[in-house]
């Protein structure tokens, strides 16, 4: 039964990718010749929401959204989120609506639409194995949190294997206090069982929770000492909280 869910997934999915070509980003580059690249930008985030919510959808997947009101007014936030599934990024896109710069691995440039997708969002590629494009992805980092936009973070570096939180690098955070940006802490759950774990046919509830901003313009050296273990401690406590609530 996983493989049938899949392979109807696949046959609505991938033909809306490829066709996403025609109504997203040739809207998208029409508007930007008119200078119109706030609109522009607008249009690719509806139809990005709108592929993650049918994915969702054909998937049999539901994701509940909390916190929201967590969410501060600026706009210079990091999100640092845990990491279990290729669903992720969409469940933050899309039944989260919110949208921010990425930082993603460098294989992803080579994978056709998507790569067209990741440039929409605006990630930032990184080589895991290579320490110098690690070192010029977190400047790249900090300059757009400095100049007010806004970047997700996965401080795992790659996705759980286990559907458990696997060990946060404490170096990640480096991004946002060089930055004196906001933290948002984002607490995923359940999504691994809508895609990697897939069982059967019944419906998966996923979870996605939105902790309270961390600012840290005017953090003491001892409270960035404590940063990490703060951070990941909110997202550590809210995951087992929501596992044990599914």
């Amino acid at each position: 039964m996983r493989y049938i869910r899949l392979a109807i997934a696949y046959i609505i999915i991938i033909p809306l990718l490829f066709l996403s070509v025609l109504y997203a980003f040739v809207p998208a580059w029409i508007l930007q010749l008119f200078r119109a690249k706030k609109a522009a930008n607008h249009w690719l985030r509806i139809c990005g929401r709108g592929i993650s919510k049918a994915s969702f959808f054909c998937l049999g997947v539901t994701v509940a959204v909390d916190g929201r009101e967590n969410l501060p007014s600026e706009t210079n936030i990091c999100y640092v989120a845990n990491h279990l599934s290729l669903l992720d990024i969409l469940s933050f896109v899309g039944p989260a609506d919110l949208w921010a710069y990425i930082i993603a691995k460098a294989e992803l440039r080579r994978v056709p639409i998507v790569n067209l997708w990741c440039m929409a969002i605006g990630c930032i590629f990184i080589e895991r194995k290579n320490p110098r494009s690690s070192v010029k992805a977190i400047l790249d980092g900090v300059n757009l949190l400095k100049h007010g936009d806004s970047l997700l973070i996965f401080p795992e570096g790659t996705r759980s294997k286990t559907g458990r939180i696997g060990e946060l690098k404490k170096g990640s955070l480096k991004l946002a206090t060089r930055a004196k940006a906001i933290i948002v802490p984002i607490t995923i759950v359940g999504t691994r069982l809508g895609f990697e774990d897939l069982k059967g046919c019944k419906r998966i509830h996923a979870s996605l929770s939105i902790g309270k901003p961390i600012p840290t313009a005017d953090l003491t050296p001892e409270e960035m000492e404590d940063l990490p273990q703060v951070v990941y401690g909110e997202i550590s406590k809210r995951f087992v909280e929501l596992s044990d609530n599914t």
